[in-house]
């Protein structure tokens, strides 16, 4: 019977074999403390524990620090620096007036590629702070009610040259004939619903909707012409007394997804030859799901990797130890489960044969597949082999 005077992995319990003269928290005291729990078998628990926990701490900061960056972005769509992107100038100064377009997020179907708004109109109630026009975020909370509006989308507002107005120069929708999709500004809660189709932004690999999972970018435009409703039921004349807005704004997110914009808003630009705001849109994934997709393309691979380590190690260098000791055969049948079934937890993931497929999950499959077959073959010569063993030892006895 194994007691305390006998153990082998005792260091020491009693203060006669601690060293003495030692000061605290010296490199003296460090190893006598370490050796310590390594004799009794703690260290390695901590080091799991810390492991553990360490993970943990890890995997919480990058979602929140994700998390972050989607509080900036959603704060960005209501910067003017929202109408500068692609090389296009700031309004100049002077010119930007307090009506502005507000659209909230509603959904995004990858699938179908169609982007649902929910579009209002407001009046600023304060002017603009043109200081450092880029940094100017809009309070959409102070507004004041817009006069009515009745608007028109995806047309094209021209110089109205029917008017007598000289003293600046007045826009008519381009087709009079076209039907507004809706009015604002009429009541308090007037809201324009439409769904914006998405198409692909570039022929780029990576960047092609769906296919390039999780790096697609899908692009979109609509032009809105606001024109004042009261005009035109005073003069009869539709879509006259086209309106100047000097931008939109973009509220709320989405899930998984990052809304970015620019806007074009012609009213403002002196050498623009018509009045209206388009709107151009791109939808991309978030940071935190090329996160999760890097992850899980990562323990896939490890764990191809390791199981075609294994089958080579066992099969090619006859490392019978490895067929005979453990149930690899087993091990690679389950893992022709799981690595689909992880890839179904993806967020956003598309049908298979985007580009995370034919890189990843296939390659996986295939291999694994190809390792589960050779066990099994192993597995049953071996099985052979050992009932023929048995036989000759029989037939000798």
């Amino acid at each position: 019977m194994m007691n305390r005077d006998n153990d082998p992995n005792r260091w020491s319990y009693d203060t006669v074999d601690r060293p003495e003269g030692v000061r605290m928290f010296s490199p003296a005291w460090f190893k006598y403390h370490w050796a310590v729990q390594s004799s009794r078998k703690r260290l390695g628990r901590l080091l799991y524990i810390a492991c553990g926990l360490i993970l943990l701490a890890g995997w919480l900061t990058v979602t929140m620090l994700f998390g972050r960056n989607l509080e900036t972005n959603e704060a960005s769509n209501s910067r003017f620096s929202a109408h500068v992107e692609n090389g296009l100038l700031p309004p100049p100064p002077d010119r930007i007036g307090t009506l502005f377009l507000v659209g909230q997020l509603n959904s995004f179907d990858p699938f179908s590629r169609n982007l649902n708004l929910d579009w209002t109109a407001i009046q600023v109630s304060q002017p603009i702070d043109t200081s450092d026009i880029l940094k100017t975020q809009i309070d959409i909370d102070r507004r004041e009610d817009t006069v009515p509006l009745a608007m028109f989308r995806d047309v094209l507002a021209v110089p109205d040259l029917e008017t007598n107005i000289t003293d600046y120069q007045p826009y008519r929708v381009q087709n009079p004939h076209v039907k507004p999709v809706g009015f604002l500004g009429l009541t308090q809660f007037d809201q324009i619903n439409t769904n914006i189709g998405m198409g692909q932004r570039s022929t780029n690999f990576w960047s092609q909707p769906e296919f390039g999972y999780p790096f697609d970018v899908f692009q979109g435009k609509i032009t809105w012409v606001a024109a004042n409703n009261d005009t035109i039921t005073a003069t009869g004349r539709p879509g006259t007394d086209v309106q100047a807005i000097s931008g939109a704004i973009l509220t709320d997110s989405l899930l998984n997804m990052k809304v970015r914009y620019q806007v074009n808003p012609t009213c403002l630009y002196d050498d623009a030859a018509g009045c209206d705001l388009v709107i151009q849109l791109w939808v991309t994934r978030t940071g935190l799901v090329k996160f999760c997709v890097f992850v899980v393309f990562g323990i896939n691979w490890f764990v191809t990797i390791a199981l075609f380590s294994l089958t080579g190690e066992s099969l090619l260098l006859n490392r019978h130890n490895i067929l005979e000791s453990t149930d690899i055969f087993a091990v690679c049948f389950s893992a022709l489960f799981a690595l689909p079934s992880v890839r179904s937890l993806l967020p956003g993931v598309p049908g298979y044969g985007c580009a995370l497929d034919l890189l990843g999950i296939l390659p996986n499959m295939i291999i694994i597949t190809l390792c589960t077959v050779f066990f099994a073959i192993s597995r049953l010569r071996l099985r052979y082999r050992h009932r023929a063993a048995a036989a000759a030892a029989a037939k000798d006895q």
